[in-house]
């Protein structure tokens, strides 16, 4: 039918919607290829959060038709700005159940544009993950309306997938050998909401799942987070639940907050956090910051930077302002880009400094993690421990799916650098949590 290979920008979310369409056509008898050389068809799967991410994508779409492939451009920034690709076809993100007739119909000298907002289960849609990792999207769509996003033009309808479906695809996941589950979406915090039930719930019924796996929760937006945060420290009792937060605060200024129409305040982050480390004290929380946006003033960024250096976050994704089109910020006068420039390199600086402070509490630490990816230097391995810190090992053998017994010997800002003590291809819940940092 047919070589083709997918190149993904951006979120989780984005590589689970990758998965579903590759499965959707090697079930067609398309041939997927790793390298897009060596494919006819290309899949490009796009993100609107940021100008680059949008530079960077167009950039390699117009190398793709160079070449002569035959392009179909996916996701986000397609669904958000389509008139940015109408010499190409299009399947937007509400309708990638529809990729193999995008690919028939392209084939055949049309450039369909697959736009509407279909509320597909996608839950539904099985999809070729990449061992020992299982993305399982539980929701798309957000709450909110913030000033600054343009995700919402792409992934605005909030519809979460039931429990008992996520659960099924959960179980199949392990019945397949897949170790690590994702459970990703727009924004968890959001989930249930349009079910009359919220995240905390859909955890609390993983306790019926047998079997031992270890579940990623994604992204999870303060203030809505807020409202059920103590259940779900209960829910996270559970030990095959990574002890790992992502809570994007963007900025520690209530003015800004404000400005960014964020809905919580400063303080109530603080709560969650506070009730987090109270929980579970080794937690690793991670945040989103964006630095420069445009009413931000000198005094609003100090805040920021004082917030970084009291919390001492273990992963911050920082950003610099951009504005996109269609949000309400996209006309408001940016600050100057030398201004914007040294600010997200004052945080940069600030977060490996603190970050390595932090991670002085693993040193020496002795456990187990499971090895989830290779490492870009040689002989180099990547996993997890059970608060989700970024352990590199080196091996000469595949460790690949593996849980690593190591002893911490040096630490980053970024992670932790261990000596190998054991490798076992499988290891029960109590092996797993024998060596709690905090008993």
């Amino acid at each position: 039918m047919g070589r083709f290979s997918i190149i993904t920008f951006g979120c989780t979310l984005n590589k689970s919607d990758s998965a579903k369409m590759q499965y959707i056509l090697q079930s067609s008898n398309y041939e997927f290829v790793e390298n897009p050389k060596d494919a006819e068809i290309v899949i490009v799967n796009t993100c609107t959060v940021k100008t680059p991410s949008e530079n960077k994508a167009i950039k390699v779409i117009k190398q793709l038709k160079k070449e002569g492939k035959l392009v179909i451009v996916t996701g986000c920034l397609a669904q958000h700005q389509p008139e940015l690709f109408k010499e190409f076809p299009i399947v937007g993100t509400y309708q990638i159940d529809k990729i193999k007739e995008a690919i028939e119909l392209a084939l055949m000298g049309e450039k369909p544009k697959f736009l509407e907002k279909d509320k597909i289960e996608k839950i539904k849609i099985n999809s070729l993950d990449v061992f020992p990792i299982k993305i399982i999207p539980i929701q798309e769509g957000c709450l909110w309306k913030c000033s600054y996003c343009a995700t919402k033009f792409s992934r605005s309808i909030l519809h979460s997938y039931r429990p008992r479906d996520i659960y099924e695809v959960l179980k199949n996941a392990i019945v397949n050998g897949f170790k690590v589950i994702y459970f990703t979406g727009t924004d968890l915090a959001a989930y249930g909401f349009d079910l009359g039930i919220d995240l905390a719930d859909l955890l609390h019924g993983l306790r019926e799942i047998e079997g031992f796996f270890l579940l990623r929760v994604g992204m999870a937006n303060p203030g809505i987070l807020n409202k059920f945060i103590d259940r779900l420290l209960k829910a996270y009792e559970d030990p095959r639940i990574f002890k790992f937060f992502h809570i994007p605060v963007q900025t520690a200024s209530n003015r800004i907050l404000e400005d960014m129409k964020r809905k919580y305040t400063i303080e109530e982050f603080y709560e969650l956090v506070q009730k987090i480390r109270n929980k579970y004290p080794e937690a690793s929380i991670a945040t989103d910051i964006i630095v420069g946006y445009p009413t931000e003033t000198e005094e609003d960024f100090k805040l920021t930077l004082q917030m970084i250096e009291e919390i001492k976050f273990d992963v911050i994704n920082i950003s610099r302002f951009w504005p996109r089109p269609g949000t309400e910020a996209y006309n408001l006068k940016p600050l100057k880009g030398e201004i914007v420039k040294e600010r997200s390199r004052k945080v940069t600086d600030i977060f490996n400094k603190t970050a390595k402070e932090r991670n002085k509490i693993w040193l020496n630490w002795e456990g187990w993690c499971i090895i989830e990816s290779k490492g870009t230097k040689e002989n180099t391995w990547i996993g997890r421990n059970y608060a989700y810190k970024q352990v590199v090992v080196k091996s000469n053998q595949n460790l690949l799916g593996k849980f690593v017994k190591v002893k911490i010997k040096e630490i980053t800002a970024v992670d932790l650098r261990g000596i190998i003590q054991g490798v076992k291809d499988n290891i029960d819940v109590e092996e797993w949590i024998s060596n709690r940092l905090y008993g």
